[in-house]
């Protein structure tokens, strides 16, 4: 594990609230001087500690109004890894997670509306082999979400 300081950390958070930041951005904020703000982008980007840059969507106005969270428990006759990249590929599914619990994967499904997201589980995600059963929750509100 890379050993990370202030400096680092602060570049860090800078870059997850603007990712567009130019490294002299980066370094007024951080107060380093710029040369040495672009050596340390680097070094955490060669590391990859920073893993790139995205742009962040409304989902609302490219039409998904609706977001959830689909639990999947599989059958131990398929391996779970096996199945989450089998899952990974729907249209919809946005993220997926090996996870602790009642249920062995993690979906995180996006979808234009309830009759859209009804047919990503029951259509693609029931249809894929090894899915034993699934246990949906709905996103209501987002209060926070920085990754």
């Amino acid at each position: 594990m890379t050993k990370l300081d202030e400096y680092d950390r602060e570049i860090i958070t800078a870059l997850q609230s603007n990712g567009r930041f130019s490294n002299i951005d980066v370094a007024k904020i951080v107060n380093l001087s710029h040369s040495s703000c672009s050596r340390r982008i680097a070094r955490l980007e060669r590391e990859g500690i920073i893993r790139g840059y995205r742009a962040i969507t409304d989902r609302e106005k490219l039409g998904l109004s609706v977001r959830a969270y689909c639990g999947v428990v599989r059958d131990a006759r398929v391996g779970w890894e096996d199945l989450a990249n089998r899952l990974a590929l729907l249209e919809g599914v946005v993220s997926v997670f090996a996870v602790s619990g009642d249920v062995d994967l993690m979906l995180e499904i996006v979808a234009r509306d309830m009759q859209h997201y009804s047919q990503v589980v029951l259509q693609d995600v029931f249809n894929t082999e090894g899915v034993m059963a699934t246990r949906s929750s709905f996103v209501l509100a987002e209060v926070k979400s920085i990754y």
